[in-house]
């Protein structure tokens, strides 16, 4: 075996330590890191929603600031979060949701700003958060409106996949019947959900900070939220229930904060409208109240009077109808938008139906009292050939020839 010279062995170190040197050079890189920044938030409903941050690799930090945006909204607000200054940042702030209300089921987005002792500040990439009533285990069915409607994600709870399928089918079936009765051009994704009590409703609204009254609405959540106490009666809950959550979601969308101008007499005739079907309750008592001459003013109900009973919500349905059946569609769009412009009462009808309320009342009555006349006149006349042909039947045993 030939022995190596010095020469050889001269060339064979620098060979090495060249090597050695390529190798190093990516430890090198490794052990100094790249920027590393991570970010995540998670919530308890109600009490409180946790951000964290983790940054290494990034320089001396001086101070970090949490920037969070509700919804589709263009504002901010930033939240100066303490910090101990170092390279290296593991942190978490908690905001406390018992102080600061954040509105629930919509999406909450997020951001963070890290200044430097030296360099230029860096900014984490924005992040979004659904912030949901996650008491519940939610089931889920979504659905696409091949018409243009937009994605409906419907949520419900229990093992019945009959009520999600239930909701879906009648929230498309309502659809198309309010989107021709209001000013609307597009409609965009909701969500809907089923709570199974009306307690748990209110718990939701309550620990979010909201005011809850049973049957009320609130379209600027961009939800629609009901409840369905009874599997045995779930479709007239639920088509009671969409019909008016509808009504106002949609109003919103196309309105937007104007929508609250439109008074609550319209809105809920409106659901009625689209529901189709009348509550038998309802219609008895205003039927009763149209023959004893004790309707409620179409001034009074036009100029923004609380719909809450039986009489101001039936009347307030069959009046929407009666302008639909003697107009057309547009008067109703007509109507809704110059109530959202801030028309008065008699405005709004003046310009769209050419009437003053007390003509509409005039004409409602005219033919609602003319339908319950008919009516009346009808089950008498059926009573009256029943009670007929019973003395017929009875003249005839009695004239029939006997046979010994």
């Amino acid at each position: 075996m030939t022995t190596p010279t010095f020469s050889s062995r001269r060339s064979l170190m620098i060979a090495c330590v060249a090597l050695g040197l390529l190798l190093a050079a990516p430890m090198a890189q490794a052990q100094g890191g790249q920027t590393e920044l991570r970010s995540t938030a998670d919530y308890n409903y109600g009490q409180s929603i946790n951000f964290h941050l983790s940054a290494a690799n990034v320089g001396e930090i001086e101070a970090i600031t949490l920037y969070i945006r509700l919804g589709v909204s263009p504002d901010s607000f930033a939240v100066d979060v303490p910090i101990d200054p170092g390279p290296n940042i593991e942190l978490s702030y908690a905001l406390d949701l018992t102080q600061t209300r954040l509105p629930p089921f919509g999406s909450i987005t997020y951001w963070w700003e890290l200044e430097r002792t030296a360099g230029s500040p860096l900014r984490v990439p924005e992040q979004i958060i659904s912030y949901v009533d996650d008491r519940f285990n939610w089931r889920q069915l979504v659905t696409t409106d091949d018409q243009g409607g937009g994605s409906v994600r419907i949520h419900w709870t229990g093992d019945d996949e009959l009520l999600g399928e239930q909701a879906r089918d009648i929230t498309f079936e309502l659809l198309p019947e309010l989107g021709q009765l209001m000013p609307i051009e597009q409609i965009l994704p909701f969500d809907i959900y089923i709570y199974p009590s009306t307690a748990d409703l209110g718990a939701a609204l309550r620990l979010a900070g909201r005011d809850y009254q049973p049957g009320q609405t609130y379209p600027d959540l961009g939800v629609v939220l009901l409840t369905v106490l009874n599997p045995q009666t779930a479709e007239e809950e639920l088509r009671a229930g969409l019909s008016l959550g509808l009504t106002d979601l949609l109003l919103y969308q196309g309105l937007n904060q104007y929508a609250f101008n439109v008074p609550p007499w319209l809105r809920r005739g409106l659901a009625g409208a689209a529901q189709g079907s009348s509550d038998i309750v309802q219609s008895d008592v205003l039927r009763s109240a149209i023959a004893d001459g004790t309707t409620m003013a179409v001034a009074d109900l036009c100029a923004g009077m609380p719909v809450e009973d039986d009489l101001a919500i039936a009347q307030s349905e069959s009046l929407v109808n009666h302008i639909i059946a003697t107009n057309d569609d547009a008067a109703v769009r007509d109507l809704v938008l110059a109530f959202a412009e801030g028309q008065d009462c008699a405005t709004a009808l003046a310009q769209t139906l050419q009437l003053t309320p007390q003509q509409l009342e005039t004409a409602w009555l005219r033919a609602n009292s003319g339908n319950q006349s008919s009516q009346d006149v009808a089950e008498i006349a059926v009573w009256l050939v029943l009670v007929l042909a019973g003395f017929g039947l009875a003249g005839l045993l009695l004239i029939r020839p006997r046979h010994s």
